[in-house]
């Protein structure tokens, strides 16, 4: 143990005789970053504040549909994930943006819902029924995809003649963000489709409803 000891000490009395005659200019280039991550600095930075705007926003979506308002624990359950999934996102971006020496701020709410067609409030979060909810969360994720895939391409081989390429960034973004976006796009078209077709039958349409509502509960 005293062994461990006096080498831990000899080891950081050799670390502050260093540091000593070390310029401070000098110490302050050494960071983790490398590659291109400063050249999507400010883009993840944005795409962090977007994911946890959206993580708020489907949250709020949610509420729409619990047992106090519409009472639809499918369309609940169905947002609630989503939410989740972004504020999971929103911490695994920011962990990773540190790992890479960026910081990270987080700076507010930016709109994302008044950006989807130019006429939509966030008052549509609260004001949705089962269908326009559907739309809404579809057209959500695509702008959002759209985003990671124009970041992603700022540093691929595909953008200014792989000066920029970062494959670390990339591969980040392909296995935490963009698989999951495509997926959960694919699912929600699906849902779209599908709920359209039982509202097209008038006689049936609120059973209809009803009972795709218990399989999103089941399916989520």
């Amino acid at each position: 143990m005293k062994f461990i000891l006096l080498t831990m000490a000899l080891a950081a009395g050799l670390w502050t005789t260093h540091a000593d005659d070390t310029n401070a200019t000098d110490v302050n280039k050494y960071t983790a970053q490398f590659s291109a991550i400063n050249h999507i600095r400010e883009d993840l930075q944005t795409f962090t504040n977007q994911q946890l705007e959206k993580s708020y926003d489907f949250l709020l979506l949610s509420l729409t549909f619990d047992k106090y308002e519409l009472d639809r624990p499918g369309f609940e359950k169905l947002y609630r994930k989503i939410s989740d999934k972004a504020w999971e996102d929103t911490i695994g971006l920011i962990k990773y943006q540190s790992k890479r020496g960026l910081s990270v701020s987080l700076n507010g709410a930016l709109s994302i819902v008044g950006k989807l067609d130019g006429k939509v409030e966030k008052s549509t979060l609260v004001d949705s029924d089962e269908l326009s909810s559907l739309k809404l969360a579809l057209d959500y994720e695509k702008l959002l995809a759209e985003e990671s895939h124009r970041v992603h391409k700022k540093i691929s081989h595909a953008h200014d003649k792989g000066q920029a390429y970062d494959p670390d960034a990339a591969h980040y973004l392909d296995e935490e963000i963009i698989e999951y976006q495509s997926g959960v796009i694919r699912k929600l078209t699906g849902y779209i489709h599908n709920l359209n077709s039982i509202i097209e039958e008038p006689k049936t349409k609120d059973m209809g409803i009803h009972m795709f509502d218990e399989y999103l509960v089941k399916a989520e």
